[in-house]
């Protein structure tokens, strides 16, 4: 992550000394998605987050865009990869409730306005539920990036043998052209998913809810 955010800033260092140039608006246009995406979903005690919302979206961003290069290795197709940075997420924002909070951070497994006889059942749902939120975190990211990545090297070896058909041409590559594209497009959606839901934990604690 240190290695991603050290590349990220450099460029931006070098596009100030150029001036105006691409790398520079897509800094800005990265930016501002960051921070609305931050005061739409925690407010403005969100921002405190900003520097390491930041570097989680560029981190998940460029891993899973790397795992389009051919014959290189999809790092967050790794579940083992997807869980330890999603279990290192919660615990980290879990020790941070704590020290907001003190005790009363429990509070965010009692809801409130509910019959005392129906109270244990739904603490005990509400901590299972805050358990398995890194599983579902990490399951959702690797899923998506495994199945696009296989889908896509399916692809790749099926146009390779295509190839021996002369009327078919080059349809088999369009076809791996625009699946890339497509992966590309997914690559972002899960990096902003992954850190939505991370803002989303986030604002939980906050409100205690």
């Amino acid at each position: 992550m240190v290695i991603v955010i050290g590349m990220y800033k450099v460029s931006l260092y070098k596009a100030t000394l150029i001036g105006n140039n691409n790398w520079q608006h897509i800094g800005e246009m990265i930016y501002e998605f960051v921070v609305d995406l931050i005061l739409e979903q925690v407010g403005k005690p969100g921002i405190l987050f900003f520097p390491f919302i930041m570097s989680l979206f560029l981190f998940v961003l460029t891993l899973n865009v790397m795992g389009l290069i051919p014959l290189s290795f999809t790092v967050t197709g790794q579940l083992l990869v997807t869980f330890t940075l999603a279990i290192t997420i919660m615990i980290g924002i879990t020790i941070w409730g704590f020290r907001i909070h003190g005790i009363k951070f429990l509070n965010i497994f009692v809801p409130s306005g509910i019959e005392p006889w129906l109270l244990p059942l739904l603490v005990f749902i509400e901590i299972m539920s805050y358990v398995l939120r890194p599983i579902s975190l990490a399951v959702r990211l690797f899923a998506n990036m495994l199945a696009g990545h296989l889908l896509i090297h399916i692809i790749g070896v099926a146009a390779i043998y295509l190839m021996q058909f002369y009327f078919i041409g080059i349809l088999p590559w369009i076809c791996v052209i625009a699946f890339m594209f497509l992966e590309l497009g997914i690559a972002f959606l899960q990096a902003y998913v992954f850190v939505l839901l991370t803002l989303i934990y986030i604002a939980n604690i906050i409100n205690l809810h």
